[in-house]
């Protein structure tokens, strides 16, 4: 006749615990791994976020030092030959910024109407601009070219 232990003389039987400690061991280290994977991500997250900031909060204040550059009105800034030439590195400065913005944030609906807003206002240049013609911007940044 074979005898179970039941109640409580089962759980003073070490070989039990044994078993069950390892089945706890696993399912702790596979929430820790979860756990950990979650963390990784959420810590790019706001990385990318964070350099979104970065690069747009230089352009803004790169809007602050040259005002007359960041309104884009055509007729102030193409009257004088050497504002042009400078406005031009700001449209460089520009697009880079928001290049890194939309790398960070790719699907980010709102950065991408902020950034078209901001294009907008820079239309003119745009249009007969041969460095935003050419391949050196990603194709997202182009797509959002007025």
């Amino acid at each position: 006749m074979t005898c179970f232990k039941i109640g409580w003389a089962a759980l003073l039987d070490i070989s039990l615990w044994s078993g069950w400690a390892n089945i706890v061991m696993a399912v702790v280290a596979v929430l820790a791994l979860l756990f950990a994977k979650k963390q990784l991500e959420s810590a790019s997250k706001d990385s990318k976020r964070a350099t979104a900031y970065s690069a747009y909060a230089e352009y803004l204040k790169l809007c602050m030092e040259n005002e007359s550059f960041a309104r884009g009105i055509e007729i102030e800034i193409t009257r004088n030959e050497d504002d042009y030439s400078k406005y031009r590195w700001f449209i460089a400065n520009m697009l880079f910024a928001f290049e890194q913005v939309l790398e960070a944030c790719k699907d980010d609906t709102t950065w991408q109407e902020t950034i078209r807003h901001q294009l907008k206002r820079h239309k003119w240049h745009l249009d007969k601009s041969g460095s935003a013609a050419r391949p050196e911007w990603s194709d997202e940044l182009k797509a959002l070219f007025p």
